[in-house]
């Protein structure tokens, strides 16, 4: 029987690590949107190598095919610099009749704006079980802009 070596990468496009990949985030697509966020408190966790803070937020949103639900949620920050902050989070999705759907997060962003990719759990929630084991990916703003969320596909 003959013997094939064949060279993957030879065969493999190689990426164009100068290209700028966009993603069509227009907010008439978002299954979220965020229109009141309340900042519940914030407290310092360790301060080496690198500032962690622990943040708590609820907001109350419209999810589409659902209505107006609200989102408890907590994040863990490490601050790398006076302009980066990767966080860690996990949070519930809550509709106004008590059904509900667990989340987490992980996002990098700055300041002002972080984006991230969220996993929503399993929910035997009638009107969220569209989101069980969905991937998202999620925009933040801080001050008056919405943050919204969208599905992956």
């Amino acid at each position: 029987m003959p013997y094939f070596a064949i060279d993957l990468l030879a065969q493999t496009p190689k990426a164009n690590v100068t290209e700028l990949v966009t993603l069509p985030l227009n907010v008439s697509n978002a299954i979220y949107s965020a229109n009141k966020t309340m900042d519940l408190g914030s407290k310092n966790i360790s301060s080496t190598p690198y500032p962690v803070t622990e943040e708590r937020a609820f907001d109350q949103g419209f999810l589409k095919g659902v209505g107006v639900i609200t989102n408890n949620q907590t994040y863990k920050s490490t601050h790398l610099s006076d302009n980066l902050i990767q966080s860690t989070g996990k949070g519930k999705f809550e509709t106004q009749d008590g059904q509900s759907i667990a989340w987490i997060t992980s996002s990098i962003g700055r300041l002002v704006d972080d984006n991230g990719v969220i996993l929503f759990n399993n929910t035997h929630s009638k009107s969220l079980s569209f989101l069980n084991n969905s991937i998202g990916f999620h925009k933040d703003i801080v001050g008056n802009e919405p943050d919204h969320i969208w599905l992956l596909k």
